[in-house]
């Protein structure tokens, strides 16, 4: 993966006040520790299965909902999970963003 060109947006719906929550980073622009963690957890993911893992049990109202986008250079990728679809390997991703976060529409 072309470290430097990563472009990650995300956006959290769900949770027990509902608010969306959406966040971006480039990792051209972050320290280059950071920006190889992001990429080496992104290499480990096999976002074409993430979906597939199981979801949310029924009545799970609160649970909360990702919605990432990944562009390198050309490409995009999309994936949409629950935190319960989450895998492990993703998790340091989505914290990288969560922390930039801000109160989305």
């Amino acid at each position: 993966m072309a470290r430097e060109d990563l472009e990650l947006r995300l956006r959290r719906t769900g949770g027990l006040a509902g608010l969306p929550m959406v966040a971006s980073l480039k990792t051209a622009e972050l320290e280059s520790e950071e920006a190889e963690r992001i990429a080496d957890a992104l290499d480990q993911v096999d976002l074409a299965n993430v979906e597939a893992r199981p979801g949310a049990a029924p009545g799970a109202a609160d649970m909360l909902h990702y919605h990432l986008e990944i562009r390198v250079a050309d490409s995009a990728q999309t994936v949409s999970f629950s935190e319960r679809q989450m895998p492990a390997e993703l998790a340091p991703v989505v914290r990288a963003l969560m922390q930039r976060a801000e109160p989305g529409r």
